[in-house]
């Protein structure tokens, strides 16, 4: 991201004072504005809390508008990045206001950190993992020693595991938590739910043949046995790194998930065939503690979405996720509490504040601090004991109780104005003691007049649909992960039981029309695409095009079209609609759709007779040029660039080739085809008679990359350079 700092130097100044003292103010708001700005922020959160999020958008929207000096202007763009991320699944949009409360003149590092993750997080949603790429590695690089940094990492990771990059995939896994911790730390405990990632660090993995695996098995308490096989990664292999799913359920062994249960125990055990003390085949062993991380939510009748506001006559929906809970395959039970405070009168703080003084409890705060703020304005009227019971999500326990007017005991009553808080004690987590977990609304009205409730009963139509919408997506997401690892039956049906869940809605998404027929769209084209059903595929992605021209997925149902086409070796087609979205002024996908223009010439020079494939190579090499000249933000610049390097190889140009070469590695640590480009380095290098300095390059390819398929020719000619003394 390019930042320009205007400069005014001293003849401006003495020439156009007035002009430079107008200019000042533009670097800051006024501490004036910045009050207004608060003010309207607060009005947008209350807005939020009743449940009115168009109006909340429109708020905070005007926040950036009206104020465009003001700090708090980066707080408005961060709240709408958050709700069309996470609520309304707009990525797009949402980027555009992270992007903006990343730039400079934010300065929060703490908020310009998040706001630069999650502008990769867009990215990574999107599909777009090259972008996605290069935005964690500024957050790495501008903030070292920021939380995000491990989020970042994890991204880095997953997106390599979905383009299939496994050794990169676990080379950033692998970082993840060692930001602010001990790198050689070993984790003691796994969330249950959450992957388990397995480390090993032994010396005699240095001179394992390329592409050998780890075997490690892991075997809980409750009966469960899998083996995980870990990849060699790094220099020297001498670091190996695996990973596997955890489940809550009842043990399955050898299915390649460990199913476990609140409280249970993993034993992971590795044999080292050659200890440091000259002993043979030692068993390792580490001891790993399965817990849960409570999250206590108040929420509407769905559980989906927090309730920030709770209305007098209605249920109140209590929510506990803690995997440690659940103990047996009956629904089990926790215990919680629900508190009732009200605001405290003023005559009261003043009370508490001068007996916390003059008990010499209380002293003066920092300069400028109203010692008042050191008192709790909230007293707790009631605490009602309440017990949550476990459904068929496993960890997940739930109670709907009635919120009555009034002051009646062993029930739960309030008034208006008042706050509930719900009390979850976390005994067991991923940190060393006890969190008290819990969860925050206010009490409201209940008279919300007819036309409020028809509102009510259409939103919870569209939520149920929307939640289908949202089960049909996770199945897509479960099958595509077992695709990845070659699991193609229970892939197909995981697709088929997404495809199920959107046929069922299709026609009420129908009736309801808008974003949700929209999304009903995108997600039927995406199943259809997953399982290989290329035509059904292409008809869904037209109809979108054709029903919603002005639709934020049109680019990404483009770039499907074409991939279709070009799977068809329909290269013309395929080569017209990846340069119409290359053409698109705003879209994320500009340099996606010029790269794989520049593949489809390829793919045709590759298949084209000796007079055609010159001319067809020559067009591939200007479209990823292109890509470098016309998308220096587009995540597939490194490749674009290592493809033109191997052009300048072919061409026999080894010395442009090495120049090209060494700036995909020194500049872009993601690009695709590493274990290529290193290859064809060394073999540019060897042809400029540096031999030394290819074998160096051979040497890297076979430590950095073990289960590519060239190491073993990279094998054969570090060992002939051997024998010939380099």
């Amino acid at each position: 991201m390019s930042h320009f700092i205007a400069r005014l130097f001293l003849p401006l100044f003495l020439a156009l004072p007035l002009l430079a003292q107008s200019q000042k103010p533009l670097e800051r708001g006024s501490i004036i504005e910045d009050r207004a700005a608060r003010k309207l922020l607060q009005a947008g959160d209350a807005r939020l809390e009743l449940g009115e999020n168009e109006k909340a958008l429109e708020v905070w929207e005007s926040v950036v508008e009206r104020y465009p000096r003001s700090q708090l202007r980066f707080e408005a763009h961060l709240r709408l990045g958050d709700h069309l991320l996470k609520e309304i699944k707009d990525f797009d949009k949402a980027r555009l206001h992270y992007e903006a409360a990343a730039i400079e003149s934010n300065e929060n590092d703490e908020k310009r950190a998040y706001a630069f993750l999650n502008t990769g997080t867009c990215f990574y949603e999107a599909g777009n993992y090259g972008k996605c790429f290069s935005i964690m590695r500024d957050v790495i690089e501008k903030f070292p020693t920021s939380p995000e940094v491990n989020e970042a990492y994890y991204y880095i990771g997953l997106g390599h595991f979905k383009l299939d990059h496994y050794s990169r995939a676990i080379e950033a896994l692998e970082k993840v938590g060692t930001a602010l911790s001990s790198k050689d730390s070993l984790v003691e405990k796994v969330e249950a739910g959450k992957r388990l990632y397995v480390k090993i660090d032994d010396q005699d993995f240095a001179i394992l043949e390329p592409g050998t695996k780890i075997e490690v098995r892991c075997r809980t308490k409750g009966g469960d046995e899998e083996t995980l096989f870990c990849d060699p990664v790094g220099r020297n292999a001498r670091i190996a790194l695996g990973r596997i799913p955890t489940r809550l359920d009842k043990a399955v062994p050898n299915n390649g998930t460990l199913e476990v249960r609140g409280g249970d125990t993993i034993t992971v055990t590795y044999i080292d065939a050659h200890t440091a003390e000259k002993s043979f085949d030692e068993k390792r062993l580490k001891e790993v503690v399965v817990v849960g991380n409570g999250v206590a939510r108040i929420t509407d009748g769905s559980y989906l979405r927090d309730l920030p506001a709770a209305v007098l006559g209605k249920s109140l929906h209590l929510q506990v996720t803690d995997a440690d809970h659940d103990t047996t395959e009956g629904a089990d039970r926790i215990e919680a509490t629900i508190q009732i405070f009200r605001r405290k009168t003023a005559d009261e703080i003043d009370d508490e504040l001068a007996k916390r003084v003059a008990s010499g409890e209380l002293t003066e705060g920092p300069e400028g601090e109203d010692i008042k703020s050191q008192i709790d304005p909230l007293l707790m009227v009631r605490a009602v004991p309440v017990t949550l019971r476990e459904q068929e999500q496993k960890g997940t326990f739930r109670l709907a109780i009635p919120l009555r007017l009034g002051t009646a005991k062993d029930t739960l009553t309030g008034e208006p104005g008042q706050t509930i808080r719900l009390i979850y004690r976390d005994d067991q987590n991923l940190s060393e003691g006890a969190i008290v977990r819990t969860a925050e609304t206010r009490i409201i009205e209940g008279n919300l007049g007819e036309v409020r409730v028809t509102r009510t009963d259409i939103s919870d139509e569209e939520l149920r649909l929307k939640t289908q919408l949202r089960t049909a997506s996770a199945l897509t997401e479960v099958g595509n992960y077992y695709k990845e690892f070659g699991l193609n039956d229970k892939a197909d049906l995981k697709y088929t039981e997404a495809l199920d869940v959107c046929e069922e809605i299709h026609a009420q998404a129908r009736e309801v029309g808008g974003k949700l027929l929209e999304e009903t769209y995108v997600q039927l084209w995406r199943i259809y695409f997953a399982m290989d059903k290329l035509d059904l595929a292409l008809g869904m992605s037209r109809r979108l095009l054709n029903e919603f021209p002005a639709s934020s997925f049109v680019d990404e149902a483009m770039l499907q079209q074409a991939h279709v086409e070009r799977k068809r070796e329909n290269f013309p087609r395929a080569i017209s609609l990846y340069s119409s979205i290359a053409k698109l002024p705003t879209s994320p996908l500009r340099g996606e759709g010029q790269f794989f223009t520049g593949e489809c010439y390829e793919e045709m020079a590759l298949k084209a007779t000796a007079g055609q494939s010159a001319q067809l190579f020559e067009k591939a090499f200007l479209a990823y040029q292109k890509v470098y000249e016309q998308f220096p933000d587009s995540g597939r610049v490194g490749d674009s660039v290592a493809k033109m390097a191997a052009f300048y190889y072919k061409k026999e140009d080894y010395a442009r080739a090495v120049d090209v070469f060494e700036n995909v590695l020194s500049d872009h640590p993601d690009a695709n085809f590493l274990d290529v480009i290193l290859f064809n380095y060394g073999r540019c290098l060897y042809k400029l008679k540096r031999k030394p300095e290819a074998r160096r390059k051979f040497e890297q390819l076979i430590n950095d990359y073990p289960e590519s398929e060239i190491a073993s020719e990279a094998n054969k000619i570090v060992e002939a350079l051997k024998k010939a003394g380099f």
